[in-house]
């Protein structure tokens, strides 16, 4: 397609000695602000893409992939009910749970507490919980009545460890005559867990199913049913069978699944990752633009030379094609460059942004403010693709002007006139 000679011309035209300074400066701009566009694009891209990957992890890995919640928010009968549920095909588990809001006071310290009331058994297989232990062991979790585990950020926050004193009052206590008395009562830490984000860590306690019952007064009932599938993509094909157990069962009550339960949220993470897309793709734009720009003054510079090659039997095909090979080879090489160093940002970002923070002694990620302790980052390689393609195909329209133009140079004009 592209003969030898062409080639050796681009390329001489590629070379710093090759034109003049100025063009040579304002190609390498080129090049590097396509660089940067690209790998701009892609570390953005991948954290969004991981920010999201993340918070899912943790939101399923927490709550399941499908909740059974009875009307009137208690059921007896929770244990056959679970039983019916994990006959369903995709279903692997159902972890009957009851959970209710408490204060949780750690000597003169006090702070808001969602606990969570779960068998042993439940609990120990509840893979994000029982691999993430830092201090502690869930094996003797459900011995008493009164342990308890807690998260990370807690535990460092008020200074707890294993065998701590944890005091949890409730609002819902013993009606008497002088009113309603807060109901107390204190937990031993046998265990603290660290999931990685930040709310799970701060501020949620499990204890035994049974110590959960007595607490807030629910006798031998629970609060709901949470469903773990074998993958969360299988969520909408297993919802009918679920609904349908569920009434054949006789069971009165609603199923949400997770999509329902943080639509609001993954729908904005989604809108905030296609407007970064557009919004970042304007520095690839605006690098194209410079390579039109480029080009131009290198054919305004070239002119004399393309009216030789003409004279010397080059055919417009062939002058075409020499500056289609100098345009189309900054767009190449800056998008190869773009996508290898957005890939290696994005796989070493947690430790770029340690050193950032080392270096300057600011916090550059806030857990607390984020909700996930490191960066997420996860490369989505259809999306690099994507990129890619896009960048690819900005630079190749770009040149097409430019070596279109220096095809139509007139040979008798631009030697007479020289």
């Amino acid at each position: 397609m592209f003969r030898g000679y062409e080639w050796k011309v681009a390329l001489k035209y590629l070379s710093v000695k090759g034109h003049d300074g100025f063009v040579t400066v304002i190609a390498l701009f080129s090049l590097f602000g396509i660089f940067l566009g690209v790998g701009a694009l892609v570390v953005t891209m991948s954290v969004m893409g991981g920010f999201r990957e993340e918070l899912l992890g943790k939101v399923i890995g927490f709550n399941g992939h499908a909740l059974y919640q009875p009307f009137g928010g208690k059921m007896e009968g929770y244990d056959e009910a679970a039983e019916e549920l994990s006959t369903v095909r995709n279903v692997i588990q159902v972890r009957p749970i009851l959970e209710g809001q408490a204060m949780a006071m750690m000597g003169d310290n006090g702070t808001f507490a969602l606990v969570r009331g779960i068998k042993a058994e439940d609990l120990r297989s509840q893979d994000l919980v029982s691999t993430n232990i830092v201090s502690g062991s869930l094996d003797v979790f459900g011995d008493g009545d009164d342990d308890i585990v807690i998260g990370q950020r807690l535990a460092e926050k008020y200074g707890l460890e294993i065998g701590s004193d944890v005091t949890l009052m409730s609002p819902k206590g013993r009606v008497t005559p002088f009113g309603t008395v807060p109901r107390i009562q204190q937990f031993r830490v046998i265990a603290i867990f660290e999931v990685g984000e930040y709310n799970y860590d701060s501020s949620y306690f499990f204890v035994p199913l049974a110590a959960a019952q007595t607490y807030f007064q629910y006798g031998d009932q629970v609060g709901a049913l949470e469903v773990t599938l074998e993958h969360a993509d299988l969520v909408r094909e297993t919802y009918p069978d679920l609904m349908q157990r569920i009434a054949d069962a006789g069971l009165a009550g609603r199923l949400i699944d997770w999509q329902q339960l943080n639509k609001a949220f993954f729908n904005a993470l989604e809108i905030e990752k296609n407007a970064m897309f557009i919004i970042l793709s304007l520095i690839i734009l605006v690098a194209v633009f410079n390579v039109i720009s480029t080009m131009i003054m290198l054919v305004k510079s070239k002119t004399r030379d393309i009216a030789i090659l003409r004279t010397m039997g080059a055919s417009r095909a062939s002058v075409t094609r020499i500056f289609f090979i100098i345009g189309s080879s900054i767009g190449i090489i800056g998008t190869f460059l773009g996508v290898t160093g957005g890939v290696y940002l994005a796989n070493h970002l947690q430790w770029v942004i340690d050193l950032i923070e080392v270096m300057t002694g600011a916090s550059v990620w806030d857990a607390e403010t984020r909700f996930i302790t490191e960066v997420p980052s996860k490369i989505d390689t259809g999306e690099v693709i994507a990129i890619a393609i896009v960048s690819l195909t900005l630079s190749l329209l770009a040149t097409l002007f430019p070596a279109l133009r220096a095809a139509n140079t007139d040979p008798v004009k631009a030697l007479k006139y020289e």
